[in-house]
């Protein structure tokens, strides 16, 4: 090709670019987002606005202003907690541990429907001091959840299956995890909310 052919298909290449781009967003294809980009957890669409008041706790009070301004990654206990419960408490740990600074805007809580005997006390204490434990937990969280869980309920999930949930500032439980979910996969997620969370933001 001589140089002034190369110049024409130049400056027709530079005028058509444009027109492919607009012709480009008008597409799906457009829209598509990369998987890196998309919610690991199940989204809880609207949100649900979670009741978490005052119960006990060893005898001492404990209420949601504990909590107030921070995101909450909230696990529902099983009935009996072995091995596989605790194990979670430790990934649970884990996640928070990997979320470095941010971790000032998280707190980790771990809901049961019952009291909590002094074993499992000391074994939760061991694992992390940060955790917040709620005994007894109001009857009225505990149902919002079973609720969000049977909401979510089918190609992915089973109800009953949703133990872990993330709670943004405002108390509203905005994504839920399996009792499979990664704890890799939890940590990406939180990574992002707490990055681009308001009060994470400086002035």
């Amino acid at each position: 090709m001589t140089r002034q052919q190369i110049t024409l298909l130049s400056i027709f290449a530079l005028f058509l670019a444009p027109v492919l781009l607009v012709a480009l967003m008008s597409t799906s294809w457009w829209a598509y987002q990369p998987e890196g980009f998309s919610n690991r957890g199940q989204l809880v669409q609207p949100p649900v606005a979670l009741p978490l008041g005052q119960r006990q706790q060893d005898g001492s009070s404990v209420s949601a202003t504990a909590f107030a301004g921070k995101w909450l990654l909230l696990y529902v206990m099983p009935e009996n907690c072995q091995r596989r419960c605790t194990d979670d408490i430790v990934s649970l740990r884990q996640v928070y541990k990997a979320t470095g600074r941010q971790g000032q805007h998280l707190a980790i809580v771990l809901l049961n429907r019952k009291q909590v005997d002094n074993e499992l006390k000391s074994k939760i204490a061991s694992i992390s001091e940060e955790m917040h434990l709620l005994a007894m937990a109001p009857a009225e969280t505990l149902s919002s959840l079973l609720q969000i869980s049977s909401d979510l309920a089918g190609e992915k999930q089973q109800a009953g299956t949703i133990r872990t949930y993330v709670v943004d500032p405002l108390l509203n439980v905005v994504l839920a995890y399996g009792e499979d979910a990664s704890p890799g996969d939890i940590n990406k997620d939180l990574k992002r909310l707490l990055k681009w969370s308001v009060q994470d933001k400086t002035p």
